[in-house]
């Protein structure tokens, strides 16, 4: 059964008028294309925000002109979204299958004993986990090497990037969504604090001991039922002196919340990776005469040891279901890698360019600067990211793609996005948020199973009272026949 365009047109006129008979004051059509569903107009005027500060964008896959098209033209930040630019331009230039190495090469073992470094090779895995990093030791020791009699250095030369302040996007610095990439990087260098009530009072456990790290725990436990924004009653502070680290929680936490986590980024790089190799390799009985630091390995040393990311298209999940901004960082300068040359981000942009150029997308306004949205310079259409979810649906890679994607009400960045059965489940969903920005895209289907590709972009101060215009525009779309 084929969507009813006569439908369509009843729905946006019926939005028309009832929106004129409230009063809203709103341009009868925008600068391009169809009017917005009513409910969708009163959630915006709810909101505080105006009509041209949004763009829209809806097209039955199958169909050549979309269904409902507002200001699509207009370029604007798309916050997490650029997310769909990078992960789509990755899947096409590496291929679903791709995986990641990290190795341990170094010169001869003797008796136990490696004469000389050590040297850890970063490639660029975006999903190098504490876990694996421990496994990638455990190997090491396996393989006969007990003692290490030079440093520990660490190759981070698949990737070049300028001085970063991580404090410069918005003073938060050690939120992880602000950690910079790099091409050996391990467990995202996040430290994860889990905080539970017991017996009246809340424990803060840290998901790995580093020895540099000193917690404060101020936190006090009280009833009540825990609320969506649980972390805003909890104050957070570090500081750092020398090689050490502090961190002061202060603040409730409802004992009705269970187990919860907090991630913060607070150690250096060379910091990280030196107390978590110090710290397992102790324990797996091993010694280290040297230092832990940053160097290139020489060529053509024995792979000691070695470990491999998961698939490209289990990374994706990961940093679309979850807007995982350092996964997202560093598949684009991964695809800034040319041959034996470092990934930058000026490669990676030029490449994304030319990869989308060769699918037949071509978006002379698109702007990349880290390829992951925690941006205030990049810039794209919802017409060009509309193209984009319907050129990636058409493709053999298509169910790769579209399973990155978050289940509306049931996982990710949506998990607790309660739209209703039309919507819950048979959405998968896309969201974006800076100040200022607030956006949503995917692929939804109608009541008869046709696939719709939609992108709901906001560009103003209030966007963050957008969520319920966007959520009507998903219900307008469940309830097509």
């Amino acid at each position: 059964m084929r969507i009813s365009r006569g439908w369509i047109v009843i729905r946006v006129v019926l939005g028309l008028g009832l929106g004129a008979a409230c009063g809203l004051g709103y341009p009868a059509q925008p600068r391009s294309g169809q009017s917005l569903p009513e409910t969708v107009f009163r959630a915006l005027a709810d909101a505080g925000i105006p009509p041209d500060a949004v763009s829209v964008v809806v097209q039955e896959a199958s169909e050549p002109e979309p269904l409902l098209r507002w200001n699509g033209e207009v370029p604007r930040s798309p916050a997490s979204l650029m997310k769909l630019v990078t992960t789509y331009a990755a899947l096409h230039a590496f291929g679903p299958a791709r995986t990641w190495e990290t190795r341990a090469t170094g010169g001869p073992v003797r008796n136990g004993r490696l004469d000389g470094n050590l040297y850890l090779v970063g490639d660029g895995d975006p999903d190098l986990t504490l876990e694996r990093w421990g496994a990638l030791l455990r190997e090491l020791r396996i393989r006969g090497v007990r003692q290490i009699g030079g440093d520990v250095v660490l190759d981070e030369s698949a990737f070049r990037l300028p001085a970063e302040d991580p404090d410069a996007f918005d003073h938060q610095g050690f939120r992880p969504y602000n950690t910079a990439p790099e091409a050996l990087q391990v467990g995202f260098k996040a430290v994860t604090l889990a905080l539970e009530a017991d017996s009246g009072r809340v424990l803060v456990l840290p998901d790995f001991d580093f020895p540099a790290l000193r917690i404060v725990n101020r936190v006090q436990a009280v009833g009540g039922a825990c609320p969506e924004d649980w972390k805003s009653g909890i104050e957070r502070r570090v500081a750092a002196a020398g090689n050490r680290v502090q961190i002061v929680l202060q603040g409730r936490f409802p004992a009705s919340c269970g187990r919860k986590s907090l991630s913060f980024s607070v150690f250096s790089n060379e910091q990280y990776i030196g107390q978590a190799f110090r710290k397992i390799w102790r324990e797996l009985g091993g010694t280290l005469a040297g230092t832990v630091r940053p160097g290139n390995a020489p060529p053509g040393l024995p792979v000691l040891a070695s470990t491999r990311s998961p698939p490209l298209a289990e990374l994706m999940r990961q940093t679309n279901k979850y807007s995982n901004n350092l996964m997202a960082r560093t598949l684009f300068l991964d695809l800034g890698r040319n041959g034996d040359g470092p990934g930058t981000p000026a490669a990676a942009a030029e490449r994304v360019q030319a990869l989308l150029a060769s699918r037949g997308l071509v978006f002379p306004e698109l702007v990349l600067e880290n390829g992951s949205g925690l941006s205030r310079r990049e810039r794209i259409s919802a017409d060009h990211l509309n193209a984009l979810l319907l050129q990636a649906g058409r493709e053999p890679t298509q169910a790769e793609f579209i399973a990155s994607l978050a289940l509306a009400g049931q996982e990710g960045t949506v998990e607790q996005r309660k739209l209703g059965e039309l919507v819950e489940g048979r959405f998968h969903l896309k969201t974006g948020s800076l100040e200022g920005v607030s956006g949503i895209a995917g692929y939804g289907d109608t009541l008869s199973g046709r696939r719709i590709c939609f992108v709901f972009l906001v560009n103003h101060p209030h966007a963050a009272e957008a969520r319920p215009a966007q959520d009507a525009l998903l219900r307008w779309i469940g309830e097509m026949p």
